[in-house]
């Protein structure tokens, strides 16, 4: 067990590694931000999804003592420091947690909504792009530069078996 140590607030936030994954001691977090610990433990323990997730480890603690602190996932803590009352901390931080809480709805309808937007956009302009070139396709000058496409294709050919055609009598000569 690896055991790392952040700080929040002036607050020491002790984070411990287990295998992959990582965990943050509970009381430090509500202390650094001037909540009631056993009420957000409390909170957390009814959370049908965090309540599974916040075991009692012992584990040392910043002072060097054993303690046995009950632990959130990394993963977890932002979800759950989004459902933290602003009227519940400390005053002096209440704006970054309203800030905070404000970063959470933008990251979330970001994540639900931009990128759909973002294909279908990109399909609104393939399905344009598709009818402009098909009524293209009627157009005298469209035909012409498909025309004129090929007949490059085609001089591209004869230039690169011409080229060819000069390497190998090139090596030829230096061949005999």
């Amino acid at each position: 067990m690896e055991n790392k140590i952040i700080k929040v607030n002036d607050k020491e936030i002790l984070i411990i590694t287990e295998g992959n994954e990582k965990y943050i001691a509970i009381k430090p977090i509500c202390e650094a931000i001037g909540v009631n610990y056993q009420t957000q433990l409390d909170k957390i323990l009814s959370d049908e999804i965090l309540g599974s997730a916040v075991p009692l480890r012992g584990t040392t603690g910043v002072d060097g003592k054993i303690y046995k602190m009950r632990v959130i996932p990394l993963r977890f803590v932002f979800g759950w420091l989004f459902t933290i009352n602003p009227k519940n901390v400390k005053p002096e931080i209440r704006k970054q947690i309203i800030a905070y809480k404000m970063e959470c709805y933008n990251a979330l309808f970001d994540l639900f909504t931009k990128r759909t937007f973002i294909l279908k956009e990109k399909t609104e302009f393939q399905v344009e792009i598709d009818s402009l070139e098909e009524a293209l396709k009627k157009d005298e000058r469209y035909i012409r530069i498909q025309s004129l496409k090929g007949s490059i294709r085609n001089a591209t050919k004869r230039l690169n078996s011409l080229d060819k055609d000069v390497v190998t009598e090139q090596l030829a000569l230096f061949n005999k």
